[in-house]
């Protein structure tokens, strides 16, 4: 078996491994190269989920940065993290990379160029231009830790090295190479992995009518309840399709359907249903809505009533809304009693859809749960090995779309590679 040593290995080349590496790269090779570092990469290239982020345009952090906007179990852990990498101190980095950057009016920040590709080949170019070694296409199968580090095998080679840092990710977008590493070399190493599922996902739906609203997009406000009670709440446009509800306001919501279905809790107590709320006319009240129904019955009485959303909400939508509240729209509007104006109007202000299963990791953004946080310094070192260090998805944090959780898997990557590099510069474990 052929033997690499190495000062530093990364495993994993995406966000979070390659911010460590060009920290550790720059600190300890500016001047010369004096420590062997490598990054090791299970795919042919680095960064292939790096690249898929915001639609390809990377979407790295948010100016409104906030530990609320991540899961609550990990917030008094990722406080202090953000405290000391905020929005700026995290441009500031990439900027001495050579990046600039533009945000949009959400405060969700992107390079200048829109390119995702900028951001990865900022990264591997000056982690390259200090000597560190890139090795693709290398799969770690096992971690072993030794007495002056740790062994990592990859079938006939294996690779020795002093401080290990895992940043293989967790299990969103398995096609981009995220399956798992990262939590059976936790296990290998002693430590406690917290249940994952998706976040970040459509959410599938049982509801025998969806079909009908294939394709159908509206701006409205969603809830998410548990026996009854309001979870989270978001605006935005939602997608309903034939066997889930999708859109970045249900996203916001799937990591509560993926706990619910994995654990049978919600924010950490036990539930028995969950329910979707939607609100398809959030700027009107149901008394509005009444009144305009009535409007249209008086001034389309003649009309099919398959046309009484006519100029208010999408044909489809309308058709649908009918159908949730008994309404045969074969028949005129003159036909539509008091009471059924009563109940449309209501199902417009809630128009429910109930989750049927956990979302799908091949449409998840992220991983929720993974290696817990409690074992985790704010150096991003181990407790139990304080060689070792785990950034990124790999860990129990995961926060909502808007850059969040890239603005983490770089500011954890660039703590843990700081930190590591000034530890083994010192000749401190």
């Amino acid at each position: 078996m052929e033997v690499l040593k190495y000062d530093i290995a990364i495993i994993g080349g995406g966000a979070g491994g390659l911010a460590a590496a060009v920290c550790i790269s720059k600190k300890l090779n500016k001047n010369g190269k004096k420590y062997k570092i490598v990054v090791i990469e299970k795919e042919q290239k680095c960064g292939r989920k790096l690249l898929a982020t915001g639609n390809g345009k990377c979407n790295l952090t948010n100016e409104n940065m906030s530990p609320e906007y991540y899961n609550k179990s990990s917030r008094e852990f990722i406080s202090p993290i953000l405290s000391k990498y905020k929005t700026d101190k995290l441009t500031s980095f990439f900027s001495s990379l050579g990046m600039i950057f533009r945000s949009d009016s959400a405060g969700r920040v992107y390079p200048y160029s829109g390119m995702s590709a900028d951001v990865l080949n900022t990264l591997v170019m000056n982690v390259e231009m200090y000597g560190t070694d890139i090795h693709c296409g290398v799969n770690i199968d096992k971690i072993e830790k030794q007495s002056t580090g740790f062994k990592l095998s990859a079938g006939k080679v294996s690779y020795v090295c002093k401080k290990l840092i895992i940043a293989s990710g967790g299990k969103a977008q398995p096609n981009l190479g995220s399956k798992g590493a990262s939590y059976g070399f936790a296990k290998m190493l002693g430590l406690d992995v917290a249940a994952v599922y998706p976040a970040l996902a459509p959410i599938p739906c049982g509801d025998n009518d969806l079909a009908l609203v294939k394709g159908v997009r509206v701006p409205c406000c969603v809830t998410l309840k548990a026996d009854g009670k309001t979870i989270h709440t978001e605006k935005g446009e939602l997608q309903l399709n034939e066997n889930n509800v999708s859109g970045i306001c249900v996203f916001q919501l799937s990591r509560y359907a993926g706990e619910f279905f994995t654990l049978g809790t919600v924010s950490g107590e036990k539930a028995d249903k969950i329910l979707i709320s939607a609100d398809l006319m959030p700027e009107y009240t149901q008394e509005d809505i009444e009144n305009y129904l009535e409007m249209q019955r008086r001034r389309y009485s003649a009309v099919k009533t398959e046309e009484i959303f006519t100029g208010m909400l999408n044909r489809k939508l309308g058709m649908f809304l009918c159908g949730r509240a008994g309404i045969d729209t074969n028949e005129y509007m003159y036909s539509v009693s008091d009471d059924n104006i009563v109940r449309l109007a209501a199902v417009v202000k809630n128009c429910t859809f109930t989750p049927s299963a956990v979302p799908s990791f091949n449409t998840s953004q992220v991983t929720a749960g993974g290696i817990k946080v409690s074992q985790i310094n704010n150096d991003m070192s181990c407790k139990k090995h304080s060689d070792l260090y785990i950034v990124g998805e790999a860990l129990d944090v995961d926060g909502m779309c808007g850059g969040y959780n890239l603005h983490f898997a770089f500011a954890s990557g660039i703590i843990a590679g700081n930190a590591c590099a000034d530890k083994l510069k010192g000749g401190r474990k």
